[in-house]
């Protein structure tokens, strides 16, 4: 719905902006039949016609599954880059535009939490990353923007079916079409008569096989890549143009305000010597040398990059990078510590992740033996 109401803003606001933009669609070929609707609404109300593109020489799900695979047998990695981020980039390449437009929001996931709305990096424009799910279903109601009909869906279930599963066909659930976007609903709607235990909702929209409905308090988020670590496509995250950093912008963790600096000291509350090996770390996490890394790998990244050299985003990543302590007695998610080599202090950490890894495994995994 976001990408809707940039279009309509725009028609609105901009028209002669709008009609020297591309607008680029992905078909992936397992997108819901709502989906396809929706976007062909959205041309139609607003005159602009989408550039559409597909994976490369396929037209069809059953063509896909011919050339590609299963999409429950391939990796995800490969089917995001196969469906999404290559026809992406042919799309980019068709634009020959210097600026990338989105509809990401912050409030949308955790990768999300601090999306700038101007990336210079990746030259891309974020307009409604302020934007909230309340100012966009608002904006919708109040100017007829078209919505994906597939909001209109409530399931309706008697016990918690779990969000790995809520893929599945002929699940205990009562599919009713509310007739009208599940947020203009009451709950007394939406639980029906008699009133259900639980509701799932659609509250966003991406491929058949890793979107669920969830509970219309969730995120919008909560429902996308279910059965996987990620929580983007990898068109935001793995689509970088020629000579861009890792990930697509340099990630920069040098605190420049004294104050602040003195502040964060202040907060920590115990002091880390760091060995050599584990100063060198910090300072290219710090300066960006290990970008898109913000700080060392938790525990789910740890595992991920061990297991398939990926981070759970999917970009590639060979070596996982963690702060190795051989004592953590006392300490807990959320306390800081001060780094410090050479006699100097150096970074404040803030502990997000505390495990004891399989060093036996890494080795086998990592090194090969």
């Amino acid at each position: 719905a976001t990408d809707n109401v940039f279009v309509a803003l725009m028609r609105d606001h901009f028209p002669e902006l709008l009609s020297g933009m591309h607008l680029v669609a992905i078909d992936t070929l397992h997108l819901f039949p709502e989906t396809l609707e929706c976007a062909k609404l959205v041309q139609e109300k607003y005159g602009k016609p989408a550039l559409w593109k597909l994976p490369q020489s396929v037209s069809t799900r059953e063509e896909f599954m011919a050339q590609y695979g299963d999409v429950e047998e391939m990796d995800a990695a490969d089917f995001d880059f196969v469906s999404k981020v290559e026809p992406f980039q042919r799309a980019l390449q068709e634009c020959s535009k210097d600026i990338l437009i989105t509809g990401r929001r912050m409030d949308q996931a955790a990768q999300r939490i601090e999306l700038a709305v101007w990336e210079e990096g990746k030259r891309t424009l974020n307009p409604m990353a302020g934007f909230s799910w309340g100012d966009i279903i608002a904006y919708a109601d109040a100017h007829g923007v078209p919505v994906n009909r597939g909001h209109n869906y409530a399931f309706r279930c008697t016990e918690p079916i779990e969000a790995t599963k809520r893929h599945l066909p002929d699940l205990p659930w009562t599919k009713v079409d509310l007739g009208k976007p599940f947020w203009q609903a009451t709950d007394a709607e939406l639980r029906g008569t008699p009133p259900a235990p639980i509701t799932y909702v659609f509250k966003s929209f991406g491929d058949t096989h890793t979107t669920v409905p969830v509970e219309p308090h969730e995120s919008e988020r909560a429902g996308r890549f279910v059965r996987q670590s990620k929580t983007e496509c990898g068109i935001h995250t793995r689509t970088t143009s020629a000579g861009a950093p890792h990930g697509g912008s340099l990630v920069d963790l040098m605190v420049k305000d004294a104050a602040q600096a003195k502040a964060l000291t202040a907060a920590t509350v115990k002091t880390i010597e760091l060995n050599e090996r584990q100063a060198c770390d910090v300072f290219c996490l710090v300066n960006g040398a290990f970008s898109p890394l913000s700080g060392f790998m938790d525990e789910t990244a740890y595992n991920a990059v061990v297991k398939d050299m990926r981070l759970p985003e999917k970009q590639l990543f060979g070596l996982p990078v963690t702060l190795d302590l051989s004592d953590v007695e006392g300490l807990k998610s959320g306390d800081k510590l001060l780094l410090r080599w050479a006699g100097e202090d150096v970074a404040v950490l803030e502990a997000s992740s505390i495990w004891r890894p399989n060093k036996v495994v890494e080795a086998k995994e990592v090194y090969g033996t």
